[in-house]
């Protein structure tokens, strides 16, 4: 059994100074993500700035839909306040005269 001393790190071997998810792909950049078992590829860039900023992206997207109750504001931006969900607010109905 390892102990935490003896753990392999998880630092980044290869280009070290290369931002998450991005590795150097010919004359350009490619995003890459893994979303469980599977590997998403989200293209070659020109710069390694724009590869990370698509895989922030689609990090977030990921881990919003994993957990859709994460904290957010409301729609309305007041906090502390909800905004009322689609469809509750009853219409009353008019009565014929």
């Amino acid at each position: 059994m390892r102990t935490a001393a003896q753990q392999p790190s998880r630092r980044r071997t290869i280009n070290p100074e290369l931002p998450r998810f991005v590795y150097p792909n010919g004359s350009g950049y490619r995003a890459l993500i893994r979303s469980g078992s599977k590997i998403l590829y989200l293209g070659t860039f020109d710069t390694p700035e724009k590869a990370s900023e698509a895989a922030e992206r689609m990090a977030r997207a990921l881990r919003h839909k994993a957990n859709p109750r994460s904290k957010r504001l409301s729609p309305g931006g007041a906090k502390g306040k909800a905004a009322p969900a689609r469809g509750t607010v009853k219409r009353q109905r008019r009565r014929p005269t």
